[in-house]
């Protein structure tokens, strides 16, 4: 587990699994979430509902990933952690 995923696990709040996520995406170049995503810039987080979607998302068009880009696996893995976070949390709320 790295230490992106640790900060995930340590969050007590939504708000802080939003500003990780921020970080998180901001190590990204625009070509790599662009072939995720499939839009021009990047996507916006501005709470965890907004993370919840990008999972979705990216769930979503995982499996049009050409073979060679297993390092944007990573990616739909961080944010997949996220938003399970995110709703344990608000479980817990």
């Amino acid at each position: 587990m790295d230490c992106w995923h640790r900060e995930i696990d340590k969050a007590g709040s939504e708000d802080e699994v939003v500003m990780s996520a921020k970080d998180y995406l901001v190590l990204w170049s625009p070509h790599e979430l662009q072939a995720l995503t499939h839009e021009e810039r990047a996507p916006k987080i501005d709470d965890g509902t907004d993370i919840v979607h990008l999972e979705r998302r990216l769930a979503e068009g995982c499996y049009d990933m050409p073979p060679q880009s297993e390092h944007l696996e990573e990616l739909v893995t961080y944010f997949w952690h996220a938003a399970s976070r995110i709703r344990e949390l608000r479980r817990a709320a």
